[in-house]
């Protein structure tokens, strides 16, 4: 057991959409350069812990299986792409997820158990914290994609790394059951609400 560590809390999504993912994120980076971002695997973050004491929180963490037990897994849909802002000079851009009262729901739900308090838009990152001259040559691109593609999330996956190792490396620490007995598909509808691009809410981490 590690002294000190660092938690990322995520759900994983589709091999299909991880491979689409890597393919936009390589798309970036033969149009941009080398970025923050483009070397993370496709995942959608929930919650990250960081310098934890892990004495505490590997127990505290296997401790949320009986509440997950009791959530169902979920198909979440894909449907294209937006972007945050990050202040005036930088953007991120991110494939975006449907956003239905099924899901909505789904993740308040989610929240509650593992305490998280914060807003936050569920969403898979493409190209994070960008400049706005490189998002300007990227997002005509992105705009015009038609990506519509369903996945469905049985797990909670948690990362976890040595706080203070120089070059540690994510590894994956547990997998947490979702053991709702129907699971929750969500209305084959165009979602007509859209983000509020801001910078509290665009806040992604890299897994390597």
């Amino acid at each position: 057991m590690k002294n000190y560590a660092d938690f990322i809390i995520l759900l994983a999504p589709s091999e299909s959409v991880k491979k689409q993912v890597g393919e936009h994120k390589l798309y970036a980076a033969e149009a941009i350069g080398m970025y923050e971002s483009m070397n993370s695997i496709a995942h959608i973050s929930i919650k990250t812990m960081h310098r934890q004491k892990s004495f505490l929180t590997e127990p505290a963490i296997r401790s949320l299986t009986p509440k997950l037990a009791a959530v169902a897994p979920i198909t979440l849909i894909i449907d294209g792409f937006d972007y945050f802002n990050h202040g005036e000079d930088y953007k991120t851009i991110y494939a975006k997820l449907r956003s239905t009262p099924e899901t909505t729901s789904w993740f308040k739900t989610l929240k509650k158990h593992l305490n998280i308090k914060e807003f936050m838009v569920p969403h898979i990152t493409i190209a994070r914290n960008i400049p706005v001259s490189d998002f300007n040559q990227l997002w005509p691109h992105f705009k015009a994609i038609k990506w519509v593609e369903n996945f469905t999330v049985n797990e909670l996956t948690v990362l976890q790394r040595e706080t203070f190792a120089q070059l540690a490396k994510w590894e994956e620490f547990t997998k947490l059951s979702f053991g709702g007995k129907h699971a929750i598909v969500p209305e084959n509808k165009p979602s007509l609400a859209k983000p509020v691009s801001n910078t509290a809410y665009g806040k992604q981490i890299s897994l390597f």
